[in-house]
């Protein structure tokens, strides 16, 4: 048995450790909560590095399918190594290829950027002064999405989410006190994930490379501290800080304010050494517009055409390579010469008509069978598979139309049954336009109530001319935004022709209108001249209600098609509490069309004199063998 000896309590000794407090994990990056404007810059950074180091899995993914779009990596933002995919790329760089992922997102973006989604304002049984409204609101928005070239970034914005899974456009003021839009990519953004998991984060932060001279007009009163920021690369890669470019690392993060009453939405600008701007943030949305080219069940950014279509493009590079090997291989032509035949194997060589001479059996030239049949049939049904995986048909990739769809009604149907496959992504697409919109319209109202005004160049028919942004609250009460496509008619001009015809028949149009709709480059001039007249009424018409603006008409004018347009004009906007003064120069032009066209009138000829009256022969009377005859 052990023996245990007793020790007595004073041969103890007593270690007294102090720790810190445990720090609150959640606590720790509540930036916007700092008490002081560096501490809150400081700690912006320090959430972004720690975010950016939790979702490298995002840049990794990101890589490789810009990779299976271009063959060519996404950058790191600074942080991540990438180019080492290409370095560790195994792949020969002559081998064949065939990139269905390239060849479907291009067809993708192709087919649904044919249309322009127009956002357009409208009033929910509003007077003439809201409707009067909403078309100047229609008209800023136009030449607003004109000025920033908002279709242009749209493209690339749909393009990416159809390669990266989410494509997105920033809405900021830019140097020149005007709303500008600018494409921002998938990997320059960082939401945390716990937060996003339902799609709808409260906090949201930018990464971006900035060049320091721009930095520092943009924020002239921290020059010292933007000089002293260190240099920032794409990634962390050798080659790229073999630049002559100066650019710093400028981190941007929003919280949205916790309630309607709630004054902790915060919005901060910074660097790695110094906070650059700090605001208070009201707005209940991030200054981004989303499309995502399919929403996933949970999280914020979707799942893009690339990911989906990742197996099917690897096992087509697979069989490519196969199919390659073998040719290489086998696939070469063999002379088979008897073992004991006088050939002279000098004789067998490339030169055209050489003589060889043999006794005894004849060399045989064959060529081995080096790819079985079904390789080649498994390589195409993998192409099919991936263009009916992403709904894209193999002909509209190669430019081609079914064989005996040569009618413009035939066409116009085909081109139908190809869009309701993507129904879904063009609706998105179209929201996309309307919440751009939105946004576009609010920071221009931010920037009229401090400077006094916005103006715009409005393009339209006639040239471009300038529009300024209606004073009034203008996304409230009765307004809302629907889009719609600048023309239902079928893109194609076999297809919008039937269509047009088919209208003209109806009824439903009349030449005039028919060939306007037409819209085609080489009868622009005739359509204009052709409209002129009533394009000029339309003009004048336009001026009274919009302006108050009276032109008289002239006789130069089409006085019926006035006389009808102004009826039109004066029943249209009577119920809508038209302003009498409008109302009156809306009869009196009237007025003057029916007085001019009279005037126009030749006289009446004179009636030629009556012949004098012959006096009637007056009618024998009546007989009767009842009535005695005298």
């Amino acid at each position: 048995m052990a023996k245990i000896t007793p020790r007595n309590a004073s041969d103890r000794e007593v270690v007294s450790v102090r720790t810190k407090a445990k720090q609150d994990s959640n606590g720790s990056y509540k930036w916007w909560k700092e008490d002081t404007k560096a501490m809150r810059g400081a700690k912006l950074v320090e959430t972004a590095a720690f975010l950016k180091e939790q979702l490298q899995f995002r840049y990794r993914q990101a890589s490789i399918y810009s990779r299976l779009y271009a063959n060519m990596p996404l950058f790191g933002m600074a942080g991540t190594s990438l180019n080492r995919l290409s370095q560790n790329n195994q792949l020969p760089l002559d081998r064949p290829t065939m990139n269905v992922v390239q060849s479907c997102v291009d067809t993708l973006v192709s087919r649904i950027t044919q249309s322009r989604p127009r956002p357009v304002f409208l009033t929910d049984n509003g007077d003439y002064k809201a409707r009067n409204l909403a078309k100047k609101l229609n008209q800023f928005v136009m030449g607003e999405f004109y000025r920033t070239k908002a279709y242009d970034a749209g493209t690339a914005a749909l393009r990416d989410a159809a390669v990266l899974g989410t494509g997105c456009l920033k809405i900021f003021e830019g140097q020149d006190n005007k709303v500008q839009i600018e494409r921002v990519l998938f990997t320059e953004l960082l939401v945390d994930p716990n937060d996003s998991l339902y799609g709808d984060p409260r906090q949201m932060y930018q990464l971006k490379l900035v060049d320091r001279e721009v930095l520092i007009e943009m924020f002239p009163d921290k020059k010292n501290d933007i000089l002293r920021t260190e240099q920032a690369f794409p990634d962390t890669a050798g080659d790229s800080a073999r630049t002559a470019s100066d650019q710093v690392m400028v981190i941007e993060g929003w919280h949205l304010p916790s309630g309607p009453d709630a004054d902790d939405g915060r919005h901060i600008i910074a660097c790695t050494n110094v906070c650059l701007l700090d605001e208070e943030y009201k707005k209940e949305k991030f200054p981004f517009v989303f499309v995502h080219y399919s929403q996933r069940l949970l999280g914020f950014f979707g799942q893009s055409l690339a990911e989906q279509l990742m197996g099917t493009q690897v096992e087509i590079n697979k069989l490519l390579m196969t199919i390659s090997r073998s040719i290489n291989l086998v696939g070469v032509p063999r002379v088979f010469v008897e073992d004991g035949s006088k050939v002279v194997k000098a004789q067998l060589n490339n030169d055209v008509g050489s003589i060889v001479t043999y006794r005894g059996t004849k060399p045989v030239y064959e060529v081995a069978p080096c790819v079985p049949a079904e390789v080649y049939a498994q390589l195409q049904r993998l192409v099919d598979y991936a263009y009916q995986q992403s709904g894209i048909s193999a002909l509209s990739a190669a430019s081609k139309k079914p064989a005996g769809l040569d009618s413009g009604a035939a066409l116009r149907e085909y081109d139908d049954l190809q869009s309701d496959r993507f129904a879904t992504l063009s609706k998105r697409y179209d929201n996309f336009y309307v919440e751009l919109a939105y946004q576009v319209i609010d920071l221009a109202k931010d920037i009229a109530e401090r400077d006094g005004k916005y103006t715009t160049v409005y393009p339209n028919k006639n040239g471009t001319r300038e529009v300024n942004l209606p004073e009034a609250d203008l996304l409230k009460d009765t307004y809302i935004i629907q889009c719609f496509d600048a023309s239902s008619l079928p893109r194609d001009p076999a297809g919008r022709m039937q269509k047009i015809i088919e209208m003209i028949q109806s009824g439903m149009v009349d030449i005039k209108e028919g060939r306007r709709m037409l819209d085609f480059p080489d009868l622009d001039q005739e359509e204009k001249l052709a409209n002129s007249g009533e394009e000029r009424i339309l003009y004048v018409l336009d001026k009274i209600i919009e302006e108050g603006d009276y032109t008289p008409p002239d006789p130069f004018m089409d006085l019926n098609l006035a006389i009808q347009l102004s009826n039109q004009y004066y029943n249209l906007y009577m119920p809508t509490k038209l302003e009498e003064d409008r109302s009156e120069m809306l009869r009196t032009f009237n007025a003057q069309c029916i007085a001019l066209q009279q005037a126009a009138q030749p006289p009446m000829p004179a009636a030629p004199a009556a012949p004098a009256q012959q006096l009637a022969n007056p009618e024998p009377l009546p007989t009767s063998p009842l009535i005695p005859q005298t």
